[in-house]
């Protein structure tokens, strides 16, 4: 059932804002409107946390998973292919590092959704929240009226997180949204559900990362001024009978300490404390924001952040309508192929990869046919993904599609089922709902399974 039902106290409201103003916490940028009850405790999961790599704009699957060498030059591309470490597996020539790789991922090559507008905002609204915001009847480009899906794995697993971890971080690319990451938004799960917005990373191997505002103090506020105004609130809080402190109350001074926590902890600064890592890791990964991006979450999910989201976009930049062909080779694959690769190694090689699930997508594919400017138009009815890690299956290519990547041909995957099986492997409950601002109940997504083939 839901939690809020009436509304906190002005005495108890503006003491909890004064902790807030007073520390400088600049992501708390949301009131916790509402707020379901915790989730029930729950087996151990084969998955703990979630890396996504959102290329956004949509990546062409006929320049990287899914060529058509056989096609007619004016479907085909200009592009050549390259055999990959399974047999009768061949992937676009820009990706190198993963065609060596192939072992330790998966990818669904016949994935498709329902976008009947074929345009970015219902698509994108799809892949992070697992619903069509055409459905709520009106135009959402950058809110989304459901909760996103690292909103609800923070909601679902947010107990499980270290004190001082942020339970979802997403990492935005610069000029991107005013360099922010859309339909993240928890809507009636709460505040303490957010993203936690990380910030632009630097684009170079040695760049220095400016620590996010909502990790570090005001220059005039202490940590030890700080822990006394907790003290203060906790005191006046242990004054208010236990009739009168209301359930949305409780809720808030749960949000309240975490605030507290990634201020005066160790364990989140030091995770977003990307200037510590040396060079070697650091070029491993790539002298551009998708490597740094990719190294950041790696260093997010090792310190227990269960959720990350990294835009793999610069103002849509995979959105290639124009000089698709040049794009993809000179400025988008090369630094996708670098830093996707190095994560799946050193995920590996650090014995974590079993437990992080990877997720790497865009909103929709592209046109089999190239248009007159050496480009490729929007195509939701088929795209291909990577998915990796979190006690799935590896090594496998699930799916076709068509002669010419016009649809599905082989194991059709709705992109619910991709999203059901990413909550299967955290175990949570796909099918549960919880309650929204007028206690009606709302499901976590829709009616859908995971997809068998990638279950270990």
């Amino acid at each position: 059932m839901s939690i809020l039902r009436a509304g906190v106290s002005r005495r108890s409201f503006l003491g909890a804002n004064l902790a807030m103003g007073a520390a400088g916490i600049a992501n708390t940028h949301h009131l916790n409107r509402s707020a379901t009850a915790a989730p029930a405790k729950r087996p151990p999961a084969p998955a703990r946390a979630v890396i996504v790599l959102l290329q956004e704009g949509g990546m062409s699957q006929l320049e990287s998973w899914d060529p058509k060498p056989s096609a007619p030059a004016e479907i085909r591309g200009s592009f050549s292919t390259i055999a990959t470490t399974l047999p009768e597996f061949r992937i676009g020539e820009h990706m190198p590092r993963l065609s060596r790789q192939t072992g330790l991922f998966n990818v669904v090559r016949s994935v498709y959704m329902d976008n009947a507008r074929r345009d970015h905002s219902p698509g994108l609204h799809w892949v992070l929240t697992g619903y069509d915001n055409q459905a709520a009847g009106v135009s959402l480009q950058k809110v989304n009226h459901l909760p996103s899906v690292g909103a609800v794995v923070a909601h679902q697993l947010g107990t499980t997180t270290p004190a001082g971890v942020p339970n979802f971080v997403a990492i935005p690319n610069a000029k991107q949204l005013g360099n922010r990451v859309r339909y993240t938004g928890p809507v009636h799960l709460g505040a303490a559900c957010d993203a936690f917005d990380s910030g632009v990373v630097p684009e170079t191997a040695t760049g220095r990362y400016r620590t996010p505002k909502g990790l570090t103090l005001p220059d005039d506020v202490s940590a030890a001024r700080l822990r006394g105004r907790r003290q203060l609130l906790a005191a006046f809080a242990g004054r208010q009978s236990s009739a009168s402190r209301l359930a949305a109350a409780e809720n808030f001074d749960a949000f309240r300490q975490q605030s507290f926590e990634l201020l005066l902890g160790q364990q989140g600064q030091q995770a977003f404390d990307l200037n510590s890592e040396s060079r070697s890791v650091r070029e491993m990964y790539g002298a551009h924001a998708m490597g740094q991006g990719t190294l950041l979450a790696r260093r997010l999910v090792e310190a227990g952040v269960t959720y990350v989201l990294v835009n793999y976009s610069r103002n849509n930049s995979w959105d290639t309508h124009n000089n698709n062909f040049k794009t993809l080779r000179n400025t988008l694959l090369p630094p996708m192929d670098q830093a996707a690769s190095a994560l799946l190694v050193d995920l590996e090689q650090r014995g974590m990869l079993d437990e992080v699930l990877v997720l790497m997508m865009g909103e929709m594919g592209r046109t089999p046919r190239i248009n007159k400017n050496s480009g490729r138009d929007h195509w939701p009815d088929v795209f291909s993904l990577l998915v990796a890690g979190g006690g799935l299956t590896r090594g496998q290519v699930l799916g076709s599609s068509s002669r010419h990547s016009e649809t599905p041909l082989e194991r059709p995957v709705h992109y619910h089922e991709i999203l059901a099986t990413l909550y299967h492997q955290l175990g949570i409950d796909h099918h549960q709902a919880v309650y929204d601002d007028l206690n009606r109940p709302v499901r976590i997504m829709p009616e859908s399974e995971p997809v068998d083939e990638l279950l270990a």
